[in-house]
């Protein structure tokens, strides 16, 4: 019969990777390190009750099924498939963004073959950024759950959004305060990262 510790390591670690999470965004959940993600899951160490009633929670799993042995090597297969459509997910976003960006780039050829250089049509790239960055924003809350990261790439989108409307539609003008409307939009932005529930 197995320790408990290595009983609840295993637990841990099919949960967290049937979710397709990292230790990194494990840990962040429940406010702990990913060092000490690693020596639970690596059963030097058990998480107190308390921590293991929030993670038993979390998953909507019991306490004695986190210290109960219940996993069959088809089961950790099943995990191993998983991390590998993660890997695919992150592929397929990458797949996308190329797409933002192949399409800028076809648009800013076909006007300089036609127009010559001198045109206004390199603004394309300037919207290929916000675009990029809503659908990081878009897969990472999708697929990946990270809630630091969709806050950084929707905050990035907002204020390079406002930079492309900026540099498009007001470049000789002093119109600076348009940046103004990012405020309230990030702190609604930081507020929203600060519900649990979402």
């Amino acid at each position: 019969m197995k320790e408990l510790g290595q009983i609840v390591s295993e637990n841990l670690i099919f949960l967290r990777k049937k979710a397709g999470m990292t230790q990194l965004e494990f840990g962040e959940k429940f406010n702990y390190t990913d060092k000490t993600v690693s020596r639970w899951e690596n059963g030097s160490i058990i998480p107190s009750v308390e921590v293991l009633k929030q993670i038993a929670e979390y998953y909507g799993v019991t306490v004695d099924y986190l210290i109960s042995e219940h996993h069959s090597a088809s089961e950790m297969s099943v995990t191993a498939n998983k991390s590998v459509s993660r890997k695919n997910k992150a592929i397929i976003a990458g797949l996308l963004i190329t797409v933002v960006w192949t399409v800028a780039l076809v648009i800013y050829l076909a006007n300089v073959l036609k127009s010559g250089p001198n045109n206004i049509y390199w603004k394309t790239f300037v919207w290929a950024v916000p675009l990029s960055l809503l659908l990081v924003a878009f897969f990472n809350y999708r697929w990946f759950a990270n809630k630091r990261w969709t806050l950084i790439t929707l905050s990035l989108a907002v204020w390079t959004t406002l930079a492309a409307a900026y540099i498009t539609f007001l470049p000789n003008d002093n119109h600076w305060y348009i940046f103004l409307i990012g405020v309230p939009i990030q702190v609604a932005l930081i507020l929203l990262l600060s519900l649990r529930s979402w």
